[in-house]
């Protein structure tokens, strides 16, 4: 007969265990991923493109590379305004919104570091404490 010592050491070595599971695939899941992005099937479509997802060629930008500006890293890039679109609406220059010289291709990681990224990080976070404290005083 188990004691509830032995129940807990048993329920902990299966929680344990789902969770490696769990991590086990996620891991796997990305890996696939990266290799889509880094080497995309040949062959038909099966989602078709949205109007949305063509941003970049309505706009005049270079046909992306899939390389990081930055790190070299190949495989999936994000468009970054070297110029903000924001500060080019407020100065009036918009022109260097479509312009294909104030764009880079910089991988996501490269990219959730640059300013503008780190500022809504940082902007998102006061939000979410902000949230806190006002559900907090309605409790």
């Amino acid at each position: 007969m188990m004691n509830s010592n032995d129940r807990l050491l048993f329920r902990a070595a299966a929680f344990a265990m789902a969770t490696t599971s769990l991590i086990t695939g996620i891991i796997q899941i990305t890996r696939d991923i990266e290799k889509i992005y880094a080497h995309p099937p040949v062959g038909p479509k099966l989602i078709e493109s949205k109007p949305q997802a063509l941003p970049a060629m309505k706009l005049g930008y270079p046909i992306k590379q899939c390389e990081c500006r930055i790190c070299g890293r190949t495989g999936y890039t994000e468009w970054h305004h070297i110029i903000s679109r924001g500060h080019a609406k407020k100065t009036n220059q918009l022109d260097l919104i479509d312009n294909p010289g104030n764009v880079v291709e910089l991988c996501k990681g490269c990219h959730d570091q640059t300013t503008a990224s780190k500022s809504r990080y940082l902007l998102e976070k006061k939000q979410k404490r902000w949230n806190k404290r006002f559900w907090k005083s309605y409790q």
